[in-house]
């Protein structure tokens, strides 16, 4: 009788360790995972928020002049963000980080739609000033916020932060997105009927 309890017990620990080395295991595979997905989704992140900074930057000229047709028109391409190049593990990522990642493309989407409807329908040649200023102020915002989801990642998995160098692309963005959003309030203040 003692023999089969002292068996029983040793199964049932048996039964534990392999279940404990199993969790230990999975656990170190999901860790490795998420921070192999971290370093490449935030490298990623970080270039194209570095795209996006040189979008911020094009005003439309070519060294200060516009086209042979005296009308300005765009010198670099809208940067691609393509999380299905990637293969990582996205379930290693808890569920709102992981869908902030996932949502990024859409954010990429919704502000090159509202970047094309002001160019077809609002801006006007040969300066096309409203679509520009469009363009530079989404693609500031959508920099801004991949370097800000980078920073994320990032902290999820412990990495250090990001130092700039020589140039900070982030901060030229904010300025610019402030500078932009101060020229659309006065030009919204300026078009408002005086009180009766």
């Amino acid at each position: 009788m003692i023999a089969a309890i002292f068996g029983l017990i040793g199964v049932m620990v048996g039964a534990l360790l392999t279940i404990a080395k199993d969790w230990w295991f999975q656990s170190m595979k999901s860790k490795k995972d998420a921070e192999y997905l971290a370093i490449q989704v935030s490298c990623a992140l970080e270039q194209y928020s570095g795209q996006c900074a040189v979008v911020v930057g094009d005003d439309g000229l070519y060294q200060g002049q516009p086209d042979e047709n005296g009308c300005r028109r765009s010198q670099v391409s809208e940067p691609a963000f393509e999380l299905e190049s990637l293969k990582v593990e996205w379930k290693s990522l808890p569920a709102h980080l992981m869908y902030e990642v996932l949502d990024f493309p859409y954010k990429v989407k919704v502000a090159s739609q509202s970047v094309a409807a002001k160019f077809d329908y609002v801006a006007m040649p040969p300066d096309y000033e409203e679509g520009f200023e469009e363009r530079q102020f989404q693609f500031a915002t959508l920099g801004i916020t991949a370097s800000n989801l980078a920073a994320k990642l990032r902290d999820y998995v412990e990495l250090p932060a990001r130092i700039a160098v020589d140039w900070d692309p982030v901060s030229y963005m904010k300025e610019q997105k402030t500078t932009i959003e101060q020229q659309r309030t006065e030009r919204a203040s300026r078009h408002l009927l005086p009180d009766l």
